[in-house]
């Protein structure tokens, strides 16, 4: 009998009090390793040392994120240990040791302190490399570790970006069937439900609810199964269509104009099915969640493009990859 294999985390927990429990929490789960590293930003550690000294770190390294020189530097200092990283901060750390994991084949375990995007999970890391954002495979990470008091004090902002990011999978997965439908690329069933269904349970929400463990439970959820689905299919497919090129070429041709990642993907989610699908049911859907949640003066406020200046952006955004979507058939 054949069987697909799924690189799932061994380990994932979710709740209050995680950070102050790390050790007890892998002995639970039989993980022993050598030497513990934990990856994070200096003032971070200065902020949550207390949690944080409970657990017994081998090493404790200090990193500004973002970068993919700092990290291959690390990863030099770090090569050949027996060792378990974490990687404690916002999607720039996370990425950095998700990248140092994959050079020196050590398996890392990640913390996030916001739910910005689903860089906690997926197999993918975007890192700065002569001045642009680029993207890496890396290897899924042993376990996430999601403390529900630490993402409640991550800016409102980037909580919002997480939202967008993981709704964002409903135009993502329009554009895979599509691509399936006009050029026969593949779809991988499991995948497909895992991306479809990782919002879903996002929408009851409005703006009141964003400090609930409810609503940090459903988002982390939705932002974990989305990383699932890419590496189910090792490719970012079932989470990342043509609201994800606006948002790249945005980085790349546009850096001055950039903002966070979720609120460009928000905003061009929007764009994209009043202006280039022309599902107005589907975007009123969208636009009331928007309003009901916070996201709609959150992208207001952040994204400085205009709807009239949304069509310019298309033919930049056909550049950033070679992949099928509504884009390609306007």
């Amino acid at each position: 009998m054949y069987y697909k294999e799924l690189k799932a985390p061994a380990l994932i927990k979710l709740g209050r009090d995680i950070l102050k429990n790390i050790d007890w929490i892998l002995k639970d789960a039989h993980f022993y390793y050598s030497n513990k590293i934990l990856i994070t930003q200096e003032w971070l550690f200065e902020e949550y040392k207390e949690q944080l000294n409970v657990s017994e770190f081998s090493e404790i390294l200090f990193v500004k994120g973002g970068e993919a020189a700092e990290a291959i530097e690390l990863a030099g200092k770090i090569n050949g240990l027996d060792a378990l990283l974490f990687g404690f901060g916002g999607g720039s750390v996370i990425d950095q040791v998700k990248y140092i994991g994959e050079r020196c084949d050590i398996p890392f375990i990640t913390i996030p302190t916001t739910l910005s995007n689903d860089s906690l999970c997926s197999a993918v890391a975007r890192l700065i490399s002569g001045g642009r954002k680029r993207s890496y495979a890396v290897q899924p990470p042993l376990g996430i570790l999601v403390d529900f008091g630490v993402v409640a004090r991550s800016p409102k902002k980037l909580t919002l970006a997480g939202v967008a990011d993981v709704i964002s999978n409903h135009s993502a997965v329009k554009d895979w069937l599509l691509a399936h439908k006009n050029t026969g690329e593949s779809i991988d069933d499991l995948a497909l439900m895992l991306a479809k269904n990782a919002p879903e349970p996002l929408y009851k929400y409005k703006a009141a609810d964003l400090e609930s463990d409810a609503f940090f439970y459903d988002l982390a959820s939705g932002l974990i199964l989305s990383g699932m689905s890419m590496i189910m299919t090792g490719n970012s497919r079932g989470a990342s269509g043509s609201e994800h090129l606006i948002s790249h070429a945005i980085d790349e041709y546009f850096p001055e104009k950039s903002t966070i990642h979720g609120l460009q993907v928000g905003w061009a989610h929007l764009m994209i099915e009043k202006y280039c699908r022309k599902d107005l049911d589907e975007y009123e859907k969208l636009r009331r969640f928007f309003d009901a949640i916070g996201l709609t003066e959150i992208i207001d406020e952040c994204v400085p493009w205009t709807e009239e200046e949304f069509q310019s952006l298309i033919p930049y955004a056909k550049t950033i990859r070679k992949r099928y979507t509504i884009f390609d058939t306007l």
